[in-house]
């Protein structure tokens, strides 16, 4: 059984985890824009092939957020239609799918960072 303080702590960790999916779009907008100016000219095969694989990871890196921000309202969603029903497992869940989420994107950042200071 849930008390009402854990219920709002859920509530707002889910709200806050909201927001930084957000700030993770916007990170992932940032490095697609970083991209299209570093693009322009190249001609080298396997620049070329870096190009597309960082276009690409940036395009499944968005689909994952939504995918995930989608996740996390559903959750909200159940945890508002049942207050009482004890939601600490699912929310461990999506919590680790949210740091998981997170070391990617940080790592895609890291290795998109490298490479374009070639």
């Amino acid at each position: 059984m849930y008390t009402e303080a854990q219920q709002r702590t859920l509530v707002e960790e889910c709200h806050k985890w909201i927001d930084e999916l957000v700030a993770y779009r916007e990170k992932i907008n940032k490095l697609k824009s970083e991209l299209y100016y570093f693009a322009p000219g190249k001609t080298d095969h396997d620049v070329l092939l870096n190009i597309e694989h960082f276009h690409n990871q940036f395009h499944i890196q968005l689909i994952n957020i939504h995918d995930l921000k989608h996740e996390i309202r559903s959750h909200l969603k159940e945890a508002e239609r049942h207050p009482t029903f004890g939601h600490r497992i699912p929310h461990h869940y999506v919590h680790e799918k949210l740091e998981t989420l997170e070391n990617d994107i940080n790592k895609l950042e890291e290795e998109f960072h490298a490479f374009v200071q070639k």
